[in-house]
């Protein structure tokens, strides 16, 4: 099966295209020609990382005691906002305070990445710990939470140790992974690439550290 390279381009001048014979044969039998020759191989794709910035558990809201009612946030601030604009990242709740368990049991995440609207809904932890999103997010725009069981709880909202990819990966017999992967100067194999394009480097980024990935990316995306 090829890559699907040139699967989604259409003749900008249809009628050019359909004849049997004369320009419009010629032109139609060399598309034929470059889709036949260009199928199987492979779209690669190669996302580098300068300086990545390090994880923050508070970036985008610090700690905040939770509602019983649904509590929607809509602002968010400047560095954790900086971090998502410099490379897509996940997402983060941190959940502690003098009752973890009165936390809410999930909050959706709305914002934009590869310049479409997504969400993703995460479900949170009712211990004293980290829920990690799976999906990158170049901006973020709401996290409505559910309604909480108490209000002793508290949850901040940060950016995880991913990084999203410039494409969407592609699987191969049911696995995504870097064909090269390059971290700090050297080449490695120990970060993790997810089919929605979430990048997890082994070092994780603290913001002086370089990575760089190579990997087929789903050209019919």
């Amino acid at each position: 099966m090829g890559s699907g390279l040139f699967s989604t381009q259409r003749a900008r001048v249809p009628h050019l295209t359909t004849g049997q014979s004369g320009i419009a044969g010629e032109l139609a039998d060399l598309r034929k020609d470059i889709s036949t020759v260009l199928s199987p191989m492979t779209a690669m794709a190669i996302d580098e990382y300068t300086n990545a910035a390090a994880a923050g558990a508070a970036d985008l809201e610090a700690a905040v005691a939770t509602t019983v009612a649904p509590r929607i946030v809509t602002t968010f601030l400047a560095g954790g906002i900086a971090k998502l604009a410099a490379f897509p990242r996940n997402i983060t709740l941190t959940t502690a305070g003098v009752t973890p368990a009165d936390a809410p049991a999930t909050a959706v995440v709305t914002g934009t990445y590869r310049g479409a609207v997504q969400t993703e809904t995460i479900t949170v932890a009712q211990t004293a710990t980290i829920a990690t999103g799976l999906k990158p997010f170049s901006t973020i725009t709401r996290v409505a939470y559910a309604a909480a069981d108490g209000t002793a709880a508290t949850i901040s909202i940060g950016v995880g140790l991913g990084v999203g990819t410039t494409q969407i990966p592609k699987s191969r017999a049911g696995l995504v992974s870097p064909v090269r992967e390059i971290a700090i100067g050297v080449a490695v194999t120990t970060g993790t690439l997810t089919a929605v394009g979430l990048y997890t480097p082994a070092s994780a980024a603290d913001g002086a550290k370089d990575y760089a990935i190579y990997y087929e990316y789903d050209a019919t995306v």
